[in-house]
């Protein structure tokens, strides 16, 4: 036991409630031999990151569902799959196939608009020629749709690359990561003034 205390800086667990009181039972015994514990329970910065990005997707999410919509319209049929295909080689366009994004994976909806967004015209014009609707309907993809989807495709990247960043990382890189947490902490507080200031412009 000796030989593993002496080797023991830090411990990285996520926050689930069971490992905070854990560290709390490990800290006494750990801190006979770092002298402090100031640094010894490191929350996991991917899992900080997945809860952050998992409750603005909460709001945001249903605001791309239009795009869900589209994209199962094409994939459920392959006449659909083949005719999207020509129009997209017709154009000019090296056509692809886009895959939907799943809840429990935000990455997943990252992916799905950075995929999906190189492909705005060819898309958009296929379904709103293709995708049945009243005369009076709108149509299911608009202009906002897009710059909405844009926006959020920014945010998402933000944290993607971040992620990807601790993911790679074997070693510590305090001036990598100092950046990045100034440029998410950047981002959330030009959300928040966004946010109050459309609140403001609504009074």
């Amino acid at each position: 036991m000796n030989g593993i205390l002496k080797k023991v800086f830090s411990v990285t667990l996520d926050n689930a409630s069971a490992n905070t009181k854990a560290m709390d039972k490990l800290k006494p015994v750990l801190r006979e031999y770092l002298g402090a514990d100031l640094f010894l329970h490191q929350r996991c910065a991917c899992h900080i990151i997945n809860l952050i990005v998992k409750e603005a997707l909460v709001v945001v999410s249903p605001m791309l569902d239009a795009f869900r919509i589209a994209i199962s319209f094409i994939n459920s049929s392959k006449q659909r799959v083949v005719a999207y295909k020509s129009y997209c080689m017709a154009s000019g366009i090296r056509p692809r196939k886009f895959g939907l994004d799943m809840e429990v994976r935000w990455n997943s909806t990252y992916l799905m608009l950075r995929h999906l967004l190189p492909h705005k015209e060819t898309f958009h014009t296929f379904i709103e020629s293709n995708y049945p609707r009243k005369r009076a309907d709108p149509f299911l993809l608009t202009h906002e749709h897009w710059a909405m989807a844009t926006k959020i495709l920014e945010f998402l990247e933000l944290f993607y690359d971040s992620k990807l960043l601790c993911l790679v990382c074997t070693i510590l890189l305090p001036h990598l990561w100092f950046i990045m947490l100034l440029r998410l902490l950047y981002t959330c507080i030009g959300i928040k003034m966004m946010s109050i200031l459309e609140l403001l412009s609504n009074l």
